[in-house]
């Protein structure tokens, strides 16, 4: 990648190598880091947890980044999508 880039990821959270994605923040090769999706996000986003611990380190890591924005999988939220999910056949 081209240095300063800033990767958006709305697609599959293991497409990324969160470790080396930290790397390239801390060295400025990476201008910043959208993620839609984590590849643990089921152990973080989908809880209550404002009174617990963050065990993930690596999230945890990511979250100390000023040029880090990570959402909750919500990019599919578009009416376009959720009508294809409504009229996708079960199974």
């Amino acid at each position: 990648m081209k240095p300063g880039v800033i990767l958006v990821n709305v697609s599959r959270g293991a497409l990324i190598d969160t470790a080396a994605l930290i790397e390239a923040l801390k060295s400025g090769h990476l201008g910043g880091v959208a993620p839609d999706i984590y590849e643990e996000e089921e152990r973080v986003f989908f809880e209550y947890l404002s009174g617990t611990v963050l065990q993930d380190d690596l999230l945890a890591r990511m979250l100390t980044f000023p040029n880090v924005l990570i959402t909750a999988h919500q990019a599919f939220l578009t009416h376009e999508a959720l009508m294809d999910i409504a009229r996708a056949p079960l199974g």
